[in-house]
């Protein structure tokens, strides 16, 4: 379920849940391959798919791959006019085999050989140092609805990414259309294999010949379900076939640690850093405390993730000379440092946005990140979050599970509470009696919110801050101008961090008549008063995620002397399996001040998804907010009110 999101600065930041689904190590990034989350569209469908995997006994493998796909509408030929295979050079090799496009009146027209190449990848061309990683991109010429792209590739896993260690992870997303998809998988019948397999026919026995172990699935989906305001990642919920030759996770943590473990050798320049950063501290936590620090803010960090390019570190004395790394390399430079000062901590891989479950079987591809857990003062820590204070954790890693590579088992981060995902807002409008008001907005921001902020006004300068305050009395509907006061610098991760705007506006009320008004909006601030929007639709076919939260809005409104209150609505409460709202009105003299309360709960606890059946109850809760923010004050004199015949 995605959350409530903040805008400041004209700059969207979404506190929300990705919904997509995991993959394996295996596909490729990019491809439109039915082990990832396809579209929630019917614009496109699979009239044709095929995989099959041969793994050897070293456990290395060749996927192959066939895919025929109708494309319906203008939106799909824009999706599908170039294919994108992502592979690591280093560790595998990837072939197109042949691709194609079939007109609606079948003319075969092949994709000539200068428009299928390779390309260095984002990160590669950013940084030498992750020049292994490749995409291979096919490009489709003069394609229209009703065309067919069709293309095969063969990619040979030369160097599995852990010793022995094979995993499949194919999910067939029940928001496409599958005519007829077929998965082969065959291994040496000597070869441990454990598999998994939903919504699809065929056995987890394999059919055993001449010492080869084989396994074969089919499915097909006539109809794509329709898309759903929310939704879990795919692999949770929709036809899904899992193997790994892994039998337990702790040893996807041992193989990880084999790879890292070196990297983070203490090295005389570590050495010499970490008691420079230290110097003068004494307290073990500060210490760790100003080494986060240094790493978040001083290693550039570069995107690499898990699984692709291999999954060994660099060094962190190579990591220290280039100032960047990606999410293993913050994790090696930072285990380095905290070592140099004789601060245990281990490596811990991390399923970040992904939910709170894992497979049932090891499958590396649950993995996307590395994190840092130091147990010394039980903490988790994100350095390639550059706005997060020591302790602090973006949304994505909260409440997830986790494997601890040093000990080799498994864990969660804190949970997704309300005590690091709460928001609360206070807001003052002062009317005088013309109808103009005077204002000012403060929020007060949880953990998860305070890391969005700085992220957003770290990027305020002069350049911009006019225009940004601009933007942001624009978006209120007022007719004014505003100022922002920042509580804090963003980039200093030792302090909170938050801000102020104040405003003023013209000719917003007109208190010659009787009339009705409702809370005005909060210049500058995150309101949930159109959380309703979100449950538009009657019903929720597919399971989602559901954290506990806590949203909080107070509202001072000061009217002018001599200006009736006729009346101020009644306060409310409701309370249903979702969570409680209630919103409080009072008035002294000439103000009045109403807060609302909104209290969201993890229905099913914080380490499970909420069902289908779950989501009216939310509906409920939210059309409650939506009646809570309909209440108006009523002011003017009634002595002016012309009586109804």
């Amino acid at each position: 379920m995605t959350s409530m999101s903040w805008a400041a600065l004209g700059l969207l930041v979404t506190l929300s849940f990705p919904a997509a689904a995991a993959a394996d190590a295996t596909p490729a990034a990019g491809a439109p391959v039915a082990g990832q989350d396809a579209e929630a569209t019917t614009s496109f469908s699979f009239v044709r798919y095929r995989a099959d995997y041969e793994v050897r006994a070293d456990a290395g493998s060749t996927q192959t791959e066939a895919y025929e796909i109708l494309l319906k509408t203008k939106a799909a030929v824009e999706q599908f006019s170039q294919v994108r295979l992502s592979y690591s050079e280093k560790m595998e090799t990837l072939d197109v085999l042949e691709a194609y496009t079939l007109t609606a009146d079948g003319q075969r027209r092949d994709v000539p050989a200068d428009r299928i190449y390779t390309q260095e990848s984002y990160s590669s061309a950013a940084a030498a140092m992750y020049a292994d990683r490749k995409v291979r991109v096919v490009v489709f010429p003069n394609l229209a609805p009703g065309t067919r792209v069709v293309y095969r590739t063969r990619r040979v896993q030369n160097t599995p990414y852990f010793p022995g260690y094979f995993g499949l992870w194919e999910t067939f997303s029940v928001f496409a259309q599958y005519d007829d998809a077929r998965v082969t998988l065959t291994a040496p019948a000597a070869l441990p294999m454990q598999v998994r397999q939903r919504g699809v026919q065929g056995s987890q026995a394999p059919v055993v010949r001449d010492g080869v172990a084989r396994w074969e699935w089919r499915y097909q989906r006539a109809e794509a379900l329709q898309a759903q305001n929310w939704s879990a990642a795919a692999w949770e919920f929709s036809p899904t076939i899992m193997a790994s030759t892994y039998q337990e996770w702790a040893q996807v943590g041992r193989a990880y640690q084999m790879k890292s473990g070196e990297a983070a050798a203490v090295t005389p320049g570590i050495q010499a850093l970490a008691d420079q950063l230290t110097a003068g501290i004494d307290d073990r936590r500060e210490q760790a405390a100003a080494l986060y620090r240094w790493v978040a803010q001083n290693i550039r960090y570069v995107a690499v993730y898990l699984g692709n390019g291999g999954l060994e570190p660099n060094p962190a004395q190579s990591i220290l000379d280039n100032h960047y790394g990606d999410c293993k390399d913050h994790v090696v430079i930072l285990e380095a440092l905290l070592a140099a000062r004789g601060i245990d901590s281990t490596p811990v891989l991390i399923g970040a946005g992904g939910g709170p479950s894992l497979p049932e079987i090891p499958l590396l591809g649950r993995f996307n990140h590395a994190i840092t857990y130091v147990p010394e003062f039980d903490l988790y820590l994100d350095s390639t979050t550059p706005y997060a204070r020591f302790g602090q954790l973006p949304e994505g890693d909260l409440g997830a599970p986790v494997l601890h590579t040093r000990q080799a088992v498994l864990a969660r981060t804190p949970d997704n509470d309300a005590r690091r995902n709460g928001l609360a807002m206070s807001v003052a409008f002062q009317f005088d009696r013309h109808g103009n008001l005077v204002g000012q907005t403060q929020q007060v921001p949880g953990e998860v919110a305070e890391i969005a902020m700085r992220g957003s006004f770290a990027r305020l300068n002069v350049q911009n801050r006019t225009r940004v305050e601009e933007s942001i009395m624009a978006a209120s509907g007022f007719d004014g101008s505003g100022s922002l006061t920042l509580l804090g610098d963003p980039q200093d991760l030792a302090r909170p961090f938050n801000y102020r705007y104040h405003f003023k506006a013209e000719d917003y009320v007109d208190f010659s008549v009787v009339g009705g008004m409702k809370l005005p909006d909060a210049p500058g601030g995150e309101s949930f008063r159109d959380l309703y929007a979100n449950t538009s639709a009657a019903q929720n076919a597919t399971p989602f995620y559901c954290n506990d939260s806590l949203r909080e809005e107070t509202y001072r409104l000061v009217f002018p002397d001599g200006v009736p209150i006729v009346a101020i609505p009644r306060s409310q409460q409701f309370g249903n399996a979702a969570g409680e709202y209630q919103v409080d009105w009072s008035r002294e003299g000439q103000v009045i001040r109403v807060h609302h309360r909104l209290h969201q709960r993890a229905v099913r606890g914080a380490d499970a998804l909420c069902q289908p059946a779950d989501y009216p109850a939310f509906r409920a809760l939210y059309q409650q907010v939506r009646r809570g923010f309909r209440g108006q004050v009523v002011y003017g004199d009634l002595g002016t009110v012309q009586a109804s015949p």
